[in-house]
């Protein structure tokens, strides 16, 4: 649980911050079409290294929290499991529709502008993933917090972390910040490694 830990965080990190356009060029026809491939990539290795992380982030709270905060635990792993699955989806469709709109350089730009106004279908899957990854690991926090199963700092850092990554905005900041919050995961990790190793 501690590798797929570490490789979801690791690849969801580098992929955010290897990211092929610029963030506001997401909304740039003629940016995605110029790296259409690598946009699909990004989606789709996003989408995968974040449910990968938030899936094994719960699982990894339940391996290591077996009397005090329990059930606390197993409640933020279905939230952050859930959210890791839905965040997946809405990152991976993002990536995929982009890259069949900017197929054809005629039409393409009529579809892109079309979806650009009638996102809600992609984008609000996505969100809701979000929000649940905010509700799941405030959850887990508290429930890591109250166990003492790790150092009482990186209780508080997970979600304080996830939260800083939302007010940071978009942008470098936003993708420095998430490599942050991923780097807790990390730690996180260890703690299940060292944790399950006694």
């Amino acid at each position: 649980m501690s590798a797929l830990l570490t490789m979801g965080a690791v690849l969801a990190a580098a992929n955010l911050l290897l990211r092929p356009v610029p963030a506001l060029d997401f909304g740039s026809y003629a940016a995605l079409r110029a790296e259409r491939d690598a946009v699909w990539l990004f989606g789709l290795l996003g989408g995968i290294g974040t449910a990968v992380a938030y899936l094994a982030a719960g699982l990894s709270a339940c391996l290591l929290i077996r009397h005090k905060g329990a059930v606390l635990a197993t409640i933020g792993a279905v939230l952050t499991g859930m959210a890791g699955v839905l965040y997946c989806a809405g990152f991976f469709a993002i990536g995929a529709v982009d890259w069949y709109l900017t197929a054809d350089a005629a039409g393409g730009q009529a579809l892109f502008s079309y979806f650009q106004d009638n996102s809600g279908q992609v984008f609000g899957i996505q969100a809701i993933g979000f929000l649940l990854s905010v509700l799941g690991f405030a959850v887990l926090g508290t429930a890591l917090w109250r166990s003492r199963a790790v150092p009482r700092w990186l209780a508080a850092a997970v979600p304080l972390s996830l939260v800083a990554m939302i007010a940071g905005g978009s942008g470098i900041i936003y993708d420095a910040l998430h490599a942050v919050f991923m780097t807790s995961l990390v730690a996180l990790a260890w703690f299940t490694w060292r944790g399950r190793a006694k």
